[in-house]
């Protein structure tokens, strides 16, 4: 299925969505890790990963998601949250959309950086395994292990097997400028790097630029050329498999698109990139294809960007990471208190003026 022609875009969108069919679904019980956020224009709820057990467990990464709709005291103390999330497998161009259902009581797991691990109803296609990201598994610890891989030169795989080692990379997301506060070790969902498109997926490219257009008001979409890391189909011919447990991943940064007469939807910024942040010079131990690093040395933000999709400096924005006010503050859900509560407890009041979360700082 292709999208539909818009004259106003300044070429064809890479990755579609119909919309959602609720004659032809299914209804799947699963799992969603959430964050709770707040930004300049409100706060916002942030699936991050949903997992559901069909046929094994698989693991699905949004590459868009739009705002929740709350109930609260539907019950005896009981609130509940539904959003649709659209996903797709790695070099998906046809996504799928999925309702997500959870409630206050179904609470599994909080984590360190705030996010939240929840039971829900995932309504979707009756094949949705088609349309999962990989393979994971339950962990004895509540939280899940998703299967992913390191792509890289045959030298760096052979340094890789040698010293049990993932090393990081100070170069920011997109791969020009080095970060002096965090470094990140770089995986992915993609099963190799076999294409040009295979390239921008993970924010590089053969000519050294990917190119986007915003979502506005514009009778004619304006357009992004963005310089990012050069590299060739050749350079990334080897690779390993690696177990990693959620808590350990970075959450993505995202857009913010506000299509004119319509309600906003967020992007999720490389759906095929997963990123675990570490203190500069720190690796994974990589062993017997499972990685990990003691939490002492994990480096955590309190913050993602979202940068605006009807602005040119705001398509830059998530690549670049540089200091910048278009932010999503997350909140640190480890008091005891669950999304929903706080939501309660706090509506209508200003939660982003007083917050001065460190910046990811660039090397002079």
């Amino acid at each position: 299925m292709s999208a539909p022609f818009d004259p106003r875009l300044a070429g064809p969108p890479v990755r579609h969505s119909p919309a959602f069919d609720g004659d032809s679904q299914e209804h799947f019980p699963g799992l969603v890790k959430v964050r709770l956020g707040h930004a300049d224009f409100g706060s916002i709820l942030l699936p991050e990963l949903i997992f559901v057990e069909k046929s094994g467990w698989r693991f699905y990464q949004p590459s868009f998601f739009g705002p929740p709709i709350l109930g609260f005291n539907v019950g005896p103390n009981i609130h509940v949250a539904r959003f649709s999330v659209d996903v797709g497998g790695p070099r998906a161009t046809d996504l799928t959309r999925l309702i997500v259902d959870i409630r206050s009581d179904g609470l599994v797991r909080r984590y360190e950086d705030g996010a939240q691990l929840y039971r829900c109803m995932v309504e979707g296609p009756k094949r949705l395994a088609r349309f999962a990201s990989g393979r994971c598994w339950p962990r004895q610890d509540g939280d899940l292990d998703l299967r992913l891989l390191h792509i890289t030169n045959p030298k760096a795989f052979a340094g890789i097997v040698g010293s049990r080692e993932l090393r990081s990379s100070r170069w920011n997301l997109q791969g020009t400028r080095e970060l002096a506060n965090v470094a990140y070790v770089y995986l992915t969902s993609l099963p190799a790097i076999e294409a040009e498109e295979d390239l921008r997926r993970i924010a590089m490219a053969s000519d050294g630029v990917i190119r986007f257009q915003t979502t506005s008001s514009r009778l004619h979409e304006a357009t992004l050329e963005l310089k990012v890391y050069r590299e060739s189909t050749n350079g990334r011919t080897a690779k390993l498999q690696v177990k990693i447990a959620s808590n350990l991943l970075a959450p993505p940064h995202m857009l913010i698109h506000r299509p004119m007469g319509d309600q906003p939807y967020y992007e999720v910024i490389g759906p095929e990139i997963y990123r675990v942040g570490v203190r500069p010079g720190s690796a994974l131990t990589y062993a017997n294809g499972v990685a990990t690093i003691d939490a002492g040395m994990l480096k955590r933000f309190d913050y993602v960007v979202v940068g605006n999709a009807a602005s040119i400096e705001g398509l830059a924005a998530p690549y670049d990471e540089e200091e910048t006010k278009e932010v999503v503050h997350v909140e640190k859900l480890d008091a005891g208190l669950d999304l929903f509560e706080f939501w309660l407890k706090n509506q209508n009041s200003d939660q982003v003026s007083t917050r001065h979360p460190e910046p990811r700082i660039f090397s002079s």
